[in-house]
This record gives C-alpha cells, sequence and structure tokens, in this order.
C-alpha cells in the first residue's frame, strides 16, 4: 500500500512539473534623446545639473525574474539589454526603481505570448516623459524575424515614407511593424516624414549595412523637440549578426 502512494506520490509531482509553464526570454530597449545640457556652476567646478524627473529612464531599475526575486537591468538609451530569463510564476513583467523588488513598478505588463521578446520603450507620446513609457512588444525567434530582413517599428504618432534600395516607396503607419527583405552589402535608405504644416522632411537619406546573416532592427519614435523647424521624428537602426 505504502509502495503504490509512493509511485502515486511521484507520478503527480512529475505531472505538475510537466505542466508548468515556460520561462520567458526577454530583453529590452529604450528610445529616446538627452534632455536638454543644464550646467551648474560651483565654486570651484562646473557640472551637469540632475535631469527633471520623468526627462530619463529611472536609474537603478530591477527586473523581477520571479516572485519577490531581481535582477539588476541597467536602461540605457539606444542599447539593447542582455536577455533575461524570467519564470513564468512571475504573471507578468515587472519593472522597478530604487534597486530592488519592493512597492509599486514603474513598469507592468503581461507576458508576451512569444518565449522570446523584445520589449521597445520610449518616452508616452501625449505627454513625452518617462513615467508610463510607451511599449512595443517584438518576437525574437529567427522564425518571426529571420536574417536578411529588416524589421521597421513605428513608435511615433505618425506615418514615416521609406524606401529602401530601388524598390518602391512604402509607408509605415503610426504604431505599425513591417518586415522587408534587404540584401547584403550596402543598400540606400530613404525616409521622410511630414512635419505639422505637412511639408515632407528627411529622417534619413544613407546607406546601411547589412550582411549576409545579419538582421536589421529599425525603429522610429517621436522627437523631444517643440521647434517646428526640425524633423519630428528620430530613427535608430542597429544591425544584429546571428
Amino acid at each position: 500500500m505504502i509502495k503504490r502512494l509512493l509511485i502515486l506520490s511521484l507520478c503527480l509531482t512529475w505531472t505538475s512539473s510537466a505542466q508548468e509553464a515556460p520561462s520567458k526570454i526577454v530583453r529590452f530597449l529604450p528610445l529616446g534623446e538627452l534632455p536638454p545640457f543644464k550646467q551648474i556652476i560651483g565654486t570651484d567646478r562646473r557640472k551637469q545639473g540632475e535631469y527633471p524627473k520623468g526627462s530619463m529612464p529611472p536609474e537603478g531599475t530591477v527586473l523581477m525574474t520571479e516572485p519577490g526575486e531581481g535582477t539588476p537591468l541597467g536602461l540605457r538609451l539606444k542599447t539593447f539589454t542582455k536577455s533575461f530569463k524570467i519564470k513564468a510564476s512571475t504573471k507578468g513583467v515587472e519593472i522597478y526603481e530604487g534597486g530592488k523588488v519592493a512597492g509599486e513598478p514603474w513598469f507592468k505588463s503581461r507576458f508576451p505570448a512569444q518565449k522570446q521578446a523584445l520589449f521597445v520603450l520610449c518616452k508616452d507620446n501625449a505627454t513625452m516623459t518617462w513615467d508610463k513609457p510607451q511599449l512595443k512588444v517584438l518576437p525574437e525567434d529567427l522564425r518571426s524575424f529571420p536574417a536578411g530582413q529588416i524589421r521597421l517599428a513605428n513608435l511615433s504618432d505618425r506615418g514615416v515614407a521609406v524606401i529602401i534600395g530601388d524598390e518602391k516607396a512604402f509607408a509605415v503607419k503610426a504604431g505599425e511593424v513591417i518586415l522587408k527583405p534587404m540584401k547584403a552589402g550596402e543598400v540606400p535608405v530613404k525616409l521622410a516624414v511630414q512635419d505639422a504644416s505637412g511639408a515632407w522632411r528627411t529622417i534619413l537619406q544613407n546607406n546601411l549595412t547589412m550582411s549576409k546573416k545579419g538582421r536589421m532592427h529599425a525603429f522610429f519614435y517621436k522627437a523631444q523637440t517643440t521647434d517646428a523647424k526640425k524633423t519630428p521624428v528620430k530613427f535608430f537602426s542597429k544591425l544584429e549578426g546571428l
């Protein structure tokens, strides 16, 4: 009898373990610009003043990787973080300030549908602060984003016109993500956007270099400028070898 109970217990333990949801693998990319330089002149030296609250991602960020436990995240503008494994038992993606998992999270999101995902963050288009950042979640697996492709993700509030090589021009609408094939080598790329007056302004007119076994990340996000003479959308790209 005891032997049968022991076998049953082991079977139940194995079944529970087998049914446990898999962990998620995520990394992060914060996009944006540095706030205007503010210099403080002291008695003996000059130094950079503190950035206004909400003008930059918070310092000392920690990603909760399992319930109650966190790992330093270190968000830096236009820099991909390393990949992190988050246990399914955490129930979501949460980032905390102050170097520890405590209090309310600065950022909170549901788990991505994909096992591997890139979380792209930027200032909210309406408030232009980092208090409640805007989010775009993109799959990272090679089936969704294979080599030889450029992925254009538009986090800005307006559409962007794109010409890649000798291909026809196409638009990437606000909030849209488009995947396009891109030849290896230097490829001419032209990007333009309409400003508030309706005039077209060039964001980029240059060559982007694609490797034979690489894929190109490309992002559009809202510029923090209020100057009508300046381009209202910024562009950032990064070649990733596979």
